[in-house]
C-alpha cells in the first residue's frame, strides 16, 4: 500500500509558465555562457544555485565566486519579480488529485530545486498551506545534495515517519526527478506536463509515465500491484 506520494513543483504540480527556465538560462547567459538546449535540459529540476555554477562552466565561463554570486542574486531577484507580478497557478486537476490522495490516507510531500524563499513565495501566492494541500515540503537548499541525489525524498520520508521505500512514489517532469526517485529506490513516475516525452521517460527508467498528476488517483490501485510484485521479486 502506498503511504507517501512525493511531487516536484514546477511543471509537475504547478504552472509557472516555464519562467524558472527562462530566468535560469538568462542568469547564466548574462555572464557570457553559451550552451545547447540539450545541455540546458540536463539541469532542469536540479538545485538552482548548483545548476547556475555548472551551466556557467559548461557555457565556457571561467567560474569565480564573484560571477557565480552575481548570477545567483540576479536569478533570485528576477524570479521573485516575475512570480510576484504573475503568480504561478496549480496545473489542471492537481489540487483535486492531491485532495483525493490525502482523503485515502496517502501523505503528500513536495520537493523542488527552488530555494526555500522561492518555494514559499510560490506556495503563499497560490494559498497552498501545509496540512491542507500537502503534508511536508523540502527544498534544494535544505539538503546536502539536490537532485538527482535522493536527499529531498529521504527528507520528506523522515519528516513524515515513512520508512518503507516500497510504500513511496515520487512524481516529476524531468530526468533529475526520475533519477532521484530511482536512487531513493522508490517508484519513479514521469508526467508529460514538462518537456520530456514518454520515450524520454522510458529511457530514463521511469516505472510509470502519466499524462499528468491529475491521472494519479485513478491509476493508484493498478500500479500498487506492480510495486508489490517488484518488491517481492527483489526479496526472492
Amino acid at each position: 500500500m502506498i503511504e507517501l506520494a512525493v511531487f516536484d513543483m514546477a511543471s509537475t504540480t504547478i504552472d509557472e509558465r516555464d519562467e524558472v527556465y527562462r530566468v535560469l538560462r538568462q542568469a547564466t547567459e548574462r555572464e557570457g555562457a553559451q550552451y545547447s538546449d540539450a545541455v540546458f535540459q540536463k539541469w532542469m529540476g536540479t538545485e538552482k544555485r548548483w545548476a547556475i555554477k555548472n551551466l556557467l562552466r559548461l557555457g565556457g565561463v571561467d567560474v569565480t565566486e564573484e560571477n557565480h554570486e552575481r548570477a545567483w542574486q540576479w536569478f533570485r531577484a528576477e524570479l521573485h519579480r516575475t512570480y510576484t507580478e504573475n503568480p504561478p497557478t496549480p496545473l489542471p486537476g492537481v489540487e483535486e488529485a492531491l485532495a483525493t490522495l490525502r482523503e485515502r490516507g496517502v501523505q503528500v510531500g513536495l520537493t523542488t530545486g527552488f530555494s526555500r524563499e522561492i518555494a514559499d513565495l510560490i506556495l503563499d501566492t497560490m494559498g497552498w498551506t501545509q496540512g491542507r494541500i500537502f503534508d511536508a515540503s523540502t527544498t534544494g537548499d535544505e539538503v546536502p545534495h539536490g537532485r538527482p541525489a535522493p536527499d529531498m525524498i529521504f527528507s520528506v520520508m523522515e519528516s513524515l515517519g515513512v520508512e518503507d521505500r516500497n510504500a513511496v512514489i515520487s512524481t516529476g517532469d524531468t530526468s533529475a526527478d526520475v533519477q532521484s526517485a530511482l536512487r531513493a529506490e522508490v517508484t519513479a513516475i514521469g508526467v508529460l506536463t514538462g518537456h520530456l516525452t514518454r520515450e524520454d521517460f522510458e529511457s530514463e527508467g521511469a516505472h510509470i509515465v502519466l499524462e499528468s498528476v491529475a491521472e494519479l488517483p485513478a491509476v493508484m490501485a493498478e500500479f500498487s500491484v506492480a510495486v508489490t510484485e517488484r518488491a517481492d521479486t527483489v526479496t526472492q
